[in-house]
C-alpha cells in the first residue's frame, strides 16, 4: 500500500478551507462594518452633547449659528417629504468645520464640553462620493508611526467612518429655527 494523500483527498481538504476561510471573513467584514456603524452612532451623539453642553454654559450657539437671527434663509430637504423648510438651516461643511471647532477649542481651554479623543478627522471635507479617509483625532494632532505629519484643528474636518469602505464622511447639523435646537446625525 502507498502512503499519502490522493488528489481528490487534497480537493477536498483545500475546498472544505476555502469554506472556512470564506465563513470567518465575511464574519469580519460584518464586524468591522457593525463596528463603524456603532462608531458613527456615537460620534453623533458626543458631538449633540457636546453643542448642547455649550449653550447651556454659554447661551449661544457656537458660530456660524451663534445668534440665529443672522442666518437668512437656505434651501434644502429637511421638510416634510423632501420639501425645502426656510425654518431648518443645513450647515455645509465649512460651518460644520467651524462649530465641531468651537467646541475642539473649549476642551483644548479646560472646559469639557466632550470627549474629543474619539473625534474621526479628514483634511477633506467628506461629501457624499469622496473617496478620503480619516484618522483618529489624536493620531492626528501627535502624528502616527507611519505618518508623522501632524494636523492644526484649524485644516481638520470632522466626521465618522462611513459604514462599508470607512471613507471619512462629515457631520450632517441641522439647525431649527422654531425649536432653537440642533441635530446632529449622519449623511
Amino acid at each position: 500500500m502507498k502512503k499519502g494523500f490522493t488528489i481528490i483527498e487534497l480537493a477536498v481538504v483545500i475546498a472544505i478551507l476555502g469554506i472556512l476561510l470564506g465563513i470567518v471573513s465575511t464574519a469580519a467584514a460584518s464586524s468591522i462594518r457593525q463596528a463603524r456603524i456603532r462608531k458613527a452612532e456615537s460620534l453623533c451623539i458626543c458631538v449633540q452633547q457636546g453643542l448642547a453642553t455649550y449653550y447651556a454654559q454659554k447661551d449661544r450657539w457656537p458660530d456660524p449659528i451663534g445668534d440665529a437671527n443672522n442666518l437668512g434663509t437656505r434651501s434644502n430637504d429637511e421638510g416634510i417629504n423632501n420639501q425645502s423648510d426656510a425654518n431648518r438651516y443645513v450647515l455645509n461643511a465649512s460651518e460644520v468645520r467651524s462649530v465641531i471647532r468651537a467646541l475642539v477649542d473649549e476642551a483644548k481651554k479646560g472646559n469639557p464640553l466632550m470627549d474629543i479623543s474619539g473625534l474621526y478627522v479628514s483634511r477633506s471635507p467628506g461629501e457624499s462620493g469622496q473617496k478620503g479617509y480619516g484618522l483618529d483625532f489624536m493620531d492626528a494632532i501627535h502624528g502616527t508611526r507611519k505618518s508623522q505629519k501632524k494636523m492644526s484643528t484649524s485644516e481638520m474636518y470632522f466626521g465618522y467612518p462611513e459604514p462599508d469602505h470607512g471613507y471619512f464622511r462629515r457631520f450632517k447639523i441641522v439647525y431649527s429655527l422654531p425649536t432653537d435646537e440642533m441635530k446632529v446625525s449622519q449623511q
